[in-house]
Order: structure tokens, then C-alpha cells, then sequence
């Protein structure tokens, strides 16, 4: 695994450098192959192909998104490479479009394929009109309301989602066996530590102690315990931290499946069954009637939560823990 100060110092450097300048670089060191495929019309791919700075599950999911928008408003085919730090396809299939992409299809000739890394992609890509590959190398955002105003379109995130992707029958045999455990509705807490809990190493985030952690665990399980009894309803808690997890197992009516929880920015190798975990965990939470994001100043407000709320359209709340 490269260097993570290695990572923040190239992209760092590279973020103040004009974008034509910022991509030729990228290009001069990708797109060196002698390969030729001979492209006869554009075609965008998203590529994911090493462990480093492409943001969480969220981040990743947000920008897959935003540029299928954008392709079948310009009707550019669009296509998926995602290797790191699993294969995709291990865990989403297609559905209604089919952006699965091998690595004998994916130029690495500069004269037919074009990186684009940083915030200006969208804008540049809606101008480009040539024949070549533009491979998108980093994305971080939501576009997708941005783009309906500016194209005058109606799409909803979760609408474009589920064109593009549908669970494996392992994934869709994990979420059937967990929403059949809950039996009926159920409303969602969802709790993002982001380290304070020392679960599993995430960027340079530190640990709480563990009188700290203990009465933080303490705080959530309070906030958690008169939620439900406001809501007067089963909940469904997922959490980044195991071990808050296991805390919670045995609250009365309160549905936890406690298992390891990794970034995928920050690790690489682990067994299949833990990246399996964020994926259930997704889908799960999308099938509830509310989801709601809880947590105390020191938290991180995630937006996992929050997107897989917009898959079906179903409400969501933050609630801050004074």
C-alpha cells in the first residue's frame, strides 16, 4: 500500500496546479501503453482501481451516480472499473443498464483515453466531444440535483441507483435474512464513531480512552433508548463500531448484527464478509420506514445513511446529542 502522507502530498500538490496541466500529468503517468483500441465514439469509465483517496462507500456510490446522469442526458456509454479494493461485481450486478467494462476494452494510449481528476470534471466533460475514453478518476460530490437544473432533467437519486445496480443473490440472501430476523416494520439508527471507539484504523483519527469510549457508548445507547420510545417501533442499529454494536444486542426491540466494519480508503485484503457487511448494511437500512443519523458533536455526520434513505425515497433525520 502506498504511503498515506505520500497520497496527501501528491494530491495536494497536484490541487493547485490549472486542471489541463493537473490531467496531463495523470496522463503522462497512466496513459503511457502503446495499446491502441481504435474507440469509435466517446465513452466515459468510472475507474477504481487501487486502495488510496476515493472517499468512503457514500463517496464512491455519490459519484457513480452523478456520472450516469450525466451520460444519459449527453447519451455517452458509461462504464464501471472497480477493482479496489474488491471487485464490484462481488457485491452489485447490473440491472436496467449494463456498466461492466473489462480490462481489454479500457484504453491506455494517450491518443484515445483522457484522465479527469478534480473539481471541475463535470463542466469539462459536458463540453468534451471527441471519440476518446475519458476515465474519471476521482469524484467527490452529489451532482445530481446541480445537474437536473442545469439540464433541465427530473431524475431521483435513488431512481438512477437502482438502473444501474440490483444485489447478487449472496448479497440480496444476506438482506432477506436479516429484514425476515426484525418481522415487520422497522425504523433505522444509525451511529458513525469514526474511530472514537477504536474499532479499526481510519485516516489519522485518534481513539478516544476507554473511560471516554465507555461513556460515549453510554450517550448513544441513552439517545438511542428514547428514540424508540418516541417512535414506538422495532429499530434497526448499525453502527462503524463493533463494539457499540455488541453493546446495544439485547435492547429490548432492537435489531443490531454486530460484525467488523472497515474505510475502504484505508485498508486493502480483508476477507470478503467484511465488505459484504457495508453493502447489507445499505440495503437494510433502505427498507425501513425512517432512517435516522444520531450522534454528538465529536461524531461524523454521515451520509451512508442518507443515501441509502434516497434509494427508496424514505425519510431522514440527523439528530445532535447535546
Amino acid at each position: 500500500m502506498k504511503s498515506r502522507f505520500r497520497i496527501f502530498m501528491v494530491e495536494l500538490l497536484l490541487g493547485h496546479l490549472p486542471a489541463p496541466w493537473r490531467d496531463y500529468i495523470f496522463d503522462f503517468k497512466r496513459l503511457r501503453g502503446k495499446r491502441k483500441m481504435f474507440p469509435t465514439k466517446q465513452m466515459l469509465i468510472f475507474r477504481i482501481e487501487t486502495v488510496g483517496t476515493h472517499g468512503g462507500f457514500a463517496d464512491r456510490m455519490k459519484g457513480i451516480v452523478s456520472l450516469f446522469h450525466l451520460c444519459l442526458y449527453k447519451g455517452i456509454p458509461f462504464k464501471i472499473h472497480y477493482t479496489a479494493p474488491f471487485e464490484l461485481s462481488d457485491f452489485l450486478l447490473p440491472n436496467e443498464y449494463d456498466w461492466r467494462i473489462s480490462e481489454e476494452e479500457i484504453s491506455y494510449n494517450r491518443k484515445e483515453a483522457k484522465s479527469i481528476h478534480g473539481a471541475q470534471l463535470l463542466p469539462r466533460v459536458i463540453r468534451e466531444n471527441s471519440q476518446k475514453q475519458m476515465h474519471v478518476l476521482q469524484i467527490n460530490g452529489d451532482f445530481v440535483e446541480d445537474l437536473n437544473k442545469e439540464l433541465q432533467t427530473n431524475y431521483r437519486w435513488g431512481e438512477l441507483y437502482k438502473k444501474l445496480f440490483k444485489p447478487t443473490e449472496e448479497l440480496q440472501s444476506e438482506i432477506d435474512k436479516h429484514v425476515e430476523i426484525i418481522t415487520g416494520n422497522y425504523v433505522c439508527a444509525v451511529f458513525r464513531f469514526q474511530n472514537l471507539l477504536g474499532d479499526f484504523r481510519e485516516y489519522e483519527f485518534p481513539a478516544l480512552s476507554e473511560a471516554e469510549q465507555k461513556t460515549l457508548m453510554q450517550t448513544c445507547r441513552n439517545a438511542l433508548v428514547e428514540l424508540q420510545e418516541k417512535e414506538g417501533k422495532k429499530m434497526l442499529v448499525t453502527s462503524d463500531s463493533e463494539k457499540f454494536l455488541t453493546s446495544v444486542v439485547g435492547l429490548n426491540a432492537m435489531y443490531a448484527f454486530p460484525a467488523k466494519v472497515v474505510h475502504l480508503d484505508t485498508t486493502e485484503h480483508e476477507a470478503h464478509s467484511v465488505y459484504l457487511k457495508s453493502f447489507v448494511d445499505f440495503y437494510v437500512l433502505s427498507q425501513g420506514e425512517k432512517i435516522y443519523c444520531i450522534g454528538t458533536k465529536e461524531m461524523y455526520p454521515s451520509q451512508f445513511p442518507m443515501y441509502a434513505a434516497k434509494v427508496n425515497n424514505i425519510p431522514f433525520e440527523r439528530i445532535l446529542i447535546e
